[in-house]
């Protein structure tokens, strides 16, 4: 019998011009909608158990102008709610988040008396609104009522906070107009406020309780967190959260609980975005455990098809941007090796047996046209089969700021990325390019010192950290560049995701995280994010101590270790003795403790939140871990090699050091790997306050005047 997806996919970058107060535009909103729906056309295939269902009686995408509040309305109550209990219902929101007043009867569900809200097209209009929290439970409890699996996923923000950064951010001010009780969708649902009410209480609305309807939610950030856009590898404007969703998705060759999907993209946006932690909650917490969408994406098969397009005029193979399949870039090409059709699995795997290479030229959406480097008389008549033998490693995209007038220091900066590679070449790590839009982040010169920002904020300390008289030089420039290489390295680890057609499954590895001492604060009930706080014992701070659990849920044996992605750059390998990888074999478990802290120089400058992102790496045959290593912000190290047996995998992971292209290897390694981020809290020393004197606090920042009540 076959099943249906039911989809809701709104995206608003502009708002109605009449908008009062105006609503600020976006420019990623769209775009997250269509990547999220060419990844459903894409995965969910006409041939499989499961159906896209795409209405007629009314559109189930809704964009700009079309995205008005009725619309929304009727998406769930016309579309959704036909889902019965076999199928998947999907609402996906990308644009404003913002807040209301609330009615009286609601003042005792929410402490500030605002409801959140999602902006629609015309929500800041003459009697019109914004659709309240209490609403969307509303709408949520109608499509449950036949018990499908229901999905809600947003990418916006409610904060009243603001942001005083350069960041488009997913939050519009507050709708401060006075709502009348009857302008919600439910206030004439007799029915509903009937099963709300209060068995002893006559007036149903001041005893009003919340709507329930079993879903999982996902959302773009905490809720004292901004929902920001980010600039994606392919140049477009996305949706930070959106993006690594999406990217983390499209390289998933099976299914992926929605525990594992959210720590992905979790350890992903706090790597690459300041403040900003998605979250997931459900109704009933063993369904995050559960695969996303229900198991409804396709699991694809472990190679691609390569045949001759006549029209392109160029070999093709049947996978593009939408599978995961990345650009060419400075860091190198996707390098294929091609096999006859009827291969086995073990012969796809010893690329000497392979009759031809080939290399990607350019990725189109749902194809990759591809060059072949190496022929042994392949016909165009003939269709063939291809793998992934090589993956590019995208360079840091940088901007440097010459609006400073400090033009000494930015032309010895230029030539230092010039030179900063071997032999004197171009850095393989650095790209400079032409706009801040452009990168990820920005070097400067400035008063004789090199700063490196992202969104107006240093990333590291200056070079040097205190000016002096002697300024700028060549050593001091070329430091600069290798500091941004250094980045460069830990954003290439922090990115590293299961490559296309992995064979290895989500679940078939588990790690889990314990804490052993330490006070756990995570605001995530759910482990997709862990916060640990220091413990006052004896006098003294005492760092946490963290245990990392991993589980071979599969009949092989698989080889892993846990890298530690730190907040000052460093990757290290804090939990094994292994310095490659540790062998677990099939349905064994292995389990080793740490103790993490805060460094000292973070917190001589006042830091008490630290973030470290622990990153399982996985492979069907033994690598080098060890490669990865580097201290916090020191020249990068010196590959290190245990002599190994080479293979692709761990030729790529030695290129995240070298991006020398390495030796043709004869074993093609299969890897997947996973994410969980940890944020360390280190609480400020207590201060006794005493009334005849004033009191200084935070280092000097705040003073408290004496008074006699104190």
């Amino acid at each position: 019998m076959t099943k249906n997806l039911y989809a809701l996919l709104v995206g608003i970058d502009n708002y109605h011009p009449d908008s009062s107060p105006s609503v600020r535009s976006l420019t990623g909103c769209l775009n997250d909608i269509k990547a999220i729906e060419s990844y459903l056309r894409d995965r969910i295939s006409s041939g499989s158990e499961w159906k896209l269902v795409e209405s007629t009686d009314v559109p189930w995408i809704l964009t700009n102008e079309k995205a008005t509040r009725q619309a929304i309305i009727n998406g769930f109550e016309q579309h959704l709610c036909k889902a019965d209990s076999d199928d998947v219902v999907l609402f996906y929101y990308a644009g404003h988040g913002s807040q209301q007043k609330v009615p009286e009867a609601f003042s005792h569900l929410e402490a500030d008396n605002y409801n959140e809200t999602l902006i629609c097209y015309d929500s800041r209009t003459k009697g019109s609104w914004d659709i309240a929290d209490k609403e969307l439970a509303y709408l949520i409890s109608q499509v449950s009522k036949n018990n499908p699996h229901t999905v809600v996923i947003l990418d916006c923000c409610h904060s009243g906070t603001g942001t005083r950064d350069s960041e488009i951010v997913r939050q519009a001010p507050g709708d401060e107009r006075q709502r009348p009780w009857d302008s919600f969708i439910f206030a004439n649902d007799s029915v509903a406020l009937e099963e709300l009410a209060s068995a002893n209480n006559q007036d149903k609305k001041m005893k009003w309780r919340g709507f329930q309807g079993k879903h999982i939610a996902i959302a773009a950030c905490r809720s004292d967190e901004t929902a920001k856009e980010y600039t994606g590898d392919d140049g477009q404007r996305r949706g930070a959260f959106s993006y690594f969703l999406t990217e983390t998705l499209k390289k998933t060759n099976s299914g992926i609980s929605y525990r594992d999907l959210v720590r992905n993209v979790n350890a992903l946006a706090i790597g690459q975005v300041k403040e900003q932690s998605p979250q997931i909650e459900a109704t009933d917490a063993e369904e995050l455990n559960q695969l996303f969408l229900g198991g409804a994406i396709d699991e694809r098969s472990q190679y691609f098809t390569l045949s001759y397009n006549t029209k392109q005029k160029s070999w093709v193979i049947d996978s593009g941007a939408l599978h995961g399949i990345p650009n060419s870039s400075k860091g190198g090409d996707t390098l294929l090796a091609i096999f006859p059709v009827g291969s086995n699995a073990e012969e796809l795997h010893q690329l000497q047996n392979a009759i031809a290479e080939a290399k990607v030229t350019n990725v189109l959406p749902q194809m990759s046209q591809v060059e072949i480097t190496r022929d042994s008389g392949l016909s165009q008549n003939q269709a063939y089969w291809a793998v992934i033998t090589s993956l590019p490693l995208a360079p840091l995209k940088v901007y440097i700021q010459d609006d400073t007038g400090e033009k000494t220091g930015i032309e010895l900066a230029r030539q230092a990325h010039k030179e900063a590679g071997l032999n004197q070449n171009p850095s393989l790590y650095v790209e400079l390019v032409d706009s801040p839009k452009d990168a990820y982040c920005t070097l400067s010169a400035d008063n004789g010192q090199y700063w490196i920002k992202k969104d107006n904020r240093a990333l590291v300390a200056p070079i040097p950290e205190q000016s002096d008289r002697v300024g700028y030089t060549s050593d001091r420039a070329l430091k600069a560049i290798q500091r941004l290489e250094h980045i460069a390295r830990w954003n290439n680890i922090l990115t590293l995701e299961s490559p296309p057609k992995s064979l290895i499954k989500p679940d078939q590895i588990e790690m889990s995280v314990q804490i052993l001492s330490g006070q756990d604060v995570s605001a995530s009930p759910n482990g997709v994010e862990k916060r640990v706080q220091y413990t006052y014992e004896d006098a003294e701070w005492k760092a946490p101590v963290i245990q990392i659990k991993l589980t071979n849920n599969s009949s092989r044996t698989l080889y892993c270790n846990v890298l530690e992605l730190s907040e000052s750059y460093g990757v290290y390998l804090p939990f094994f003795d292994e310095r490659s990888s540790i062998s677990i074999p099939a349905y064994a478990s292995i389990e080793s403790e740490c103790e993490f802290y805060i460094p000292d120089d973070f917190l001589e400058r006042g830091v008490t939140e630290y973030k470290e992102i622990f990153k399982l790496i996985v492979s069907t045959a033994e690598f080098d871990a060890g490669v990865l290593e580097q201290d916090g912000l020191n020249p990068p190290p010196q590959t290190r090699s245990l002599g190994l047996p080479d293979s692709t995998f761990n030729l790529l992971l030695d290129r995240v050091n070298t991006r020398e292209p390495g030796n043709s290897s004869r074993k093609l390694d299969d890897w997947m790997t996973k994410s969980i981020a940890v944020t360390i809290v280190h609480p400020q020393d207590a201060v006794q306050i005493q009334p005849n004197k004033s009191t200084t606090l935070l280092d000097g920042a705040v003073q408290l005047q004496q008074h006699a009540r104190l």
